[in-house]
């Protein structure tokens, strides 16, 4: 009876359940993508007190990307997580902590490059006291943060009397991809740890080198040559993951502070003092690594036969010898805006194994990119492959499988041009042979 009276109740609690579970998922969802359309950002400080440092470099990323959500937290804070339930929280990470040896929560050097493998990015700022973590985090991406207590030093020009670790440098890379229309004139000031990056490196961009006349070095230590000097030391360096997720990595610290962004900096033999190239130095390079610069998108890769109609979709297959076209839209995206990308040094390949066709794709203005071209008199399997690799700019690459057919047995030209003298050889065979033939049967001697 017991049993009896409670299936009712227990159906009831069930489908009860089950509303609630339907109402609070569709919820879930549409808040998730709320929260993706924020742009949300995670800052991990040594010292959450210490934020005010740094807050010319925040407020401006907040100013120059519309959305962007920052949030402040301590590198022992026991909530910290950016994952939860297989969703990603944040977006964005920057560590501005370089002594931390560990961190709070679900977060450490595992979590942050599962974070990287997401297609997410990271900016990293490092120091003289920088700790073995953050040297295996940027190792972790191909960066060699020199030794703890070693800093960079330039005698020639320091920038303050007695301390030959405050530097300035002028050696910034000029991409237009990653610095955009700005111009950087003024020198950068920099205090810190050195870097060093491989000269064989594909998918790292040395964006600021040390000047010539300084060098690496640990006080605590002796040296007689120096591992790291001159424009060999990195003092900062961007890597763009073949995935396309971008992460900065920086030997200083102070140089996003508030500090650097309002000092002056003494320039030439004249000693002759401008303000600091920080603030837009580092408000550029943070804006191309948080991906709001040099952001390519591909869509509407397409092909087909020039006999058939513009608007015709793709063909299953090719005949050998078709002409055939290839066209795709490629755009870019700068802080949220669209345009049509502008390149003029795209390519695509018509591939066997090895490419039978590799030819420049012309650009109509509208973002279009197309090449017209006779297919290879070769049957087999072929693929499009459009791969583009540039400085500053995110990969692309696609492909697209083409049978290619041989001709029908009923396709065949009747009669060749090049033919002519075989079919005249033959003819004129004939003709001997009858010619001889009556001869034989015919004369009399």
């Amino acid at each position: 009876l017991i049993m009896v009276l409670r299936a009712p109740l227990l159906a009831a609690s069930l489908l009860v359940c089950i509303q609630v579970w339907t109402c609070i998922v569709p919820s879930a969802g549409a808040s998730d993508g709320e929260k993706g359309q924020q742009r949300r950002m995670l800052v991990l400080l040594q010292d959450p007190s210490r934020q005010q440092e740094y807050s010319s470099f925040f407020s401006g990323l907040a100013e120059r990307i519309p959305g962007l959500s920052i949030e402040f937290k301590g590198t022992k804070d026991a909530s910290l997580k950016l994952r939860e339930y297989d969703q990603w929280l944040y977006e964005h990470l920057a560590i501005f902590a370089p002594k931390a040896e560990a961190f709070g929560g679900g977060v450490d050097v595992p979590a942050i490059l599962k974070f990287i493998d997401s297609g997410r990015n990271v900016l990293l700022a490092a120091s003289s006291e920088v700790s073995d973590t953050m040297r295996t985090l940027a190792a972790e991406v191909g960066v060699d943060l020199d030794e703890k207590g070693s800093s960079v030093y330039d005698h020639m020009d320091a920038q303050q009397a007695g301390d030959p670790t405050l530097i300035a440098s002028s050696e910034i890379a000029r991409l237009s991809s990653i610095l955009g229309d700005q111009e950087i004139q003024a020198p950068v000031l920099f205090k810190g740890v050195a870097a060093s990056v491989p000269s064989d490196a594909q998918l790292a961009t040395v964006m600021l080198s040390a000047p010539a006349t300084s060098y690496s070095h640990d006080p605590r230590k002796s040296m007689q040559d120096p591992p790291l000097a001159g424009l060999g030391i990195s003092l900062l360096t961007l890597v763009q993951a073949r995935n396309n997720a971008r992460v900065m990595v920086a030997g200083s610290v102070d140089m996003f502070s508030d500090a650097y962004f309002d000092a002056e900096v003494t320039t030439g033999a004249s000693g002759s003092k401008v303000k600091s190239g920080n603030r837009d130095f580092a408000l550029a390079v943070a804006q191309w690594t948080l991906q709001e610069r040099a952001v390519l998108h591909a869509e509407n890769l397409r092909h087909r036969l020039m006999s058939s109609p513009p608007d015709s979709p793709s063909p299953s297959l090719y005949r050998v010898t078709d002409d055939v076209e290839f066209a795709v839209d490629i755009f870019e995206y700068e802080a949220g805006q669209r345009r049509p990308f502008k390149g003029d040094d795209l390519q695509v390949e018509f591939v066997m194994l090895d490419p039978y066709v590799r030819l420049p794709l012309k650009q109509d203005g509208t973002g279009t990119f197309s090449v017209q071209f006779k297919v290879p008199d070769v049957y087999g399997v072929f693929k499009y492959v459009l791969d583009y690799h540039h400085a500053g700019y995110s990969y692309i690459h696609l492909s697209k499988q083409v049978p290619v057919r041989p001709f029908r047995h009923n396709e065949f030209e009747r009669f060749l041009v090049c033919a002519y003298p075989y079919y005249a050889s033959a003819a004129s065979s004939c003709i001997a042979f009858f010619v001889l033939g009556w001869f034989f049967l015919y004369h009399k001697d």
